[in-house]
């Protein structure tokens, strides 16, 4: 694997056919994203059962993200899928259920009236359409478009300050997060989240033992921002979602945000994804535009683990190109990132042996020039730490569950490897053995070459990382 920054893909109407899914899955996509503020359930579990399929008959993994609707306030649907708004003219946002039109839409708010008043601004679609509050009757809001644009059905509706007023994990979302645990979900997208309160919610719900999805945090409001260092220790990946940042921050501060958010995610050894309209010109034509290629080349050399595309992949017209053009201006730009890090992390004190181990493994592999590091793991937790601290070398993590195998797909230089009997060992020699006749079979390694073995002792105790070898296979 030449390319180490992972590729989210958002799957919808125009990718989710089985020739379409491979396509996205050949052209490299690592992680699938499915939105359950859009489309059926039913649509969604058929679709992640299909990646992970196509995926297999193709001897690689592929991750499972499912985006939580949470209190993220939508118009309703429109008549045709979209309408197209002129500055000056009025605009009807109402609570009651009718099919938009250029006269007005329908919204997910019921107390939509109370929390605005005349002269308010609403931005719609990420800040595309600006409307400004003139009249209030009843449950009704009047408003004029100041920003002309083109609305879709069922996009994203942003209220400065409205956050305050909602609950992050609502009970909307619980339900929802039943359905993601019994479809496997690898990850867990949460919106809006405020504090680590809002995630410390969320993962209540999630099964106490067993299979457990990873939460990933999406930093979008101004409550996140002043609470970051916080939700990145208590997430288990980050996503810094420019959309609603750039409506709730000045748009100036986007790219300085971004660099801050991933500076310390590298730091505390967390996931960090980077998201929003990266190559959203792709939609509808074959190539970027060239602040397109290099918005997604400064992310890359930011230190963001995985790139995100939404409606470049959902409808797009070419969702393939799309990801072959992210993937080949992300492994152009590695070459010239600085690789190799040190996280001066937080996280560690959560486990300082377990970081120092992996930290050792790391750098004896970068001293004698190993050709891989390996890494048998059951949660996933030995491989993030390695992975933290971006060696040059491929990192192999093997593992013979599907969920661990789900979770790595989002790491960053990490390799995910299936072996059917890695929990059968008994101790660390059997378990080298076992990594290192794994990665052999699966062309990772050579004979002859030397590769570093960094894992967790066989036991109880799993997350555990207190295990460095270096091996010739």
């Amino acid at each position: 694997m030449k390319r180490r920054t992972k590729i989210i893909a958002t799957i919808g109407p125009a990718t989710r056919d089985p020739e379409s899914l491979e396509k996205l899955l050949v052209a490299g996509v690592d992680v699938v994203r499915l939105n359950f503020a859009h489309d059926s359930p039913d649509n969604h579990f058929r679709t992640a059962e299909l990646a992970r399929k196509i995926a297999g008959a193709h001897q690689r993994s592929v991750g499972v993200l499912i985006d939580l609707p949470g209190p993220k306030m939508r118009t309703g649907p429109i008549a045709g899928d979209e309408v197209e708004l002129h500055a000056g003219q009025r605009f009807v946002l109402t609570r009651e259920r009718i099919d938009g039109n250029k006269r007005g839409v329908s919204t997910t708010v019921t107390a939509l009236a109370q929390m605005l008043s005349e002269g308010d601004e609403i931005y719609l679609a990420d800040g595309e359409i600006v409307l400004r509050v003139a009249v209030i009757e009843g449950s009704e809001v009047h408003t004029e478009v100041l920003t002309q644009g083109i609305l879709r059905s069922r996009k994203g509706m942003h209220i400065p300050g409205a956050e305050r007023q909602i609950q992050a994990f609502t009970d909307a979302d619980r339900e929802t997060l039943e359905l993601a645990l019994k479809m496997k979900a690898n990850f867990i997208g949460l919106s809006f989240i405020r504090d680590a309160d809002d995630l410390r919610r969320a993962r209540e719900a999630l099964p106490k033992r067993g299979y457990r999805p990873h939460l990933l945090a999406k930093i979008e409001t101004r409550s996140a921002l002043d609470n970051l260092g916080e939700i990145i220790d208590a997430s288990d990946a980050v996503m810094v979602a420019r959309g609603d940042l750039g409506i709730q921050t000045p748009l100036r501060r986007v790219p300085l945000l971004q660099k801050e958010i991933i500076r310390l995610c590298n730091q505390r050894g967390v996931p960090v994804v980077t998201a929003t309209q990266m190559l959203e010109s792709m939609t509808r034509s074959s190539l970027p535009t060239r602040a397109e290629v290099t918005d997604v080349a400064n992310a890359v050399l930011d230190g963001t683990d995985a790139l995100m595309l939404s409606e470049e992949t959902a409808v797009g017209d070419y969702p393939a190109t799309t990801v072959e053009t992210m993937a080949a201006i992300a492994e152009e730009s590695e070459q010239q990132a600085r690789v190799h890090a040190e996280p001066e992390t937080r996280r560690r004190d959560d486990d300082r042996v377990s970081w120092a181990v992996a930290h050792a493994g790391v750098a004896a592999a970068e001293d004698l020039g190993v050709q891989a590091i390996l890494c048998p793991t059951r949660t996933g937790s030995t491989v993030r730490r390695v992975a933290a601290f971006r060696p040059s070398m491929p990192v192999v993590g093997i593992a013979s569950r599907d969920q661990t195998l789900g979770v790595l797909a989002l790491n960053w230089g990490v390799i995910p490897l299936y072996t059917r009997d890695l929990g059968e060992a008994r101790d660390m020699r059997e378990e080298t053995d076992r990594a290192v006749s794994a990665a052999r079979a699966a062309g990772l390694a050579n004979e002859r070459e030397l590769v570093a073995v960094v894992a967790g002792s066989p036991g109880p105790r799993a997350g555990r990382t207190d295990f460095m070898r270096i091996v010739r296979c």
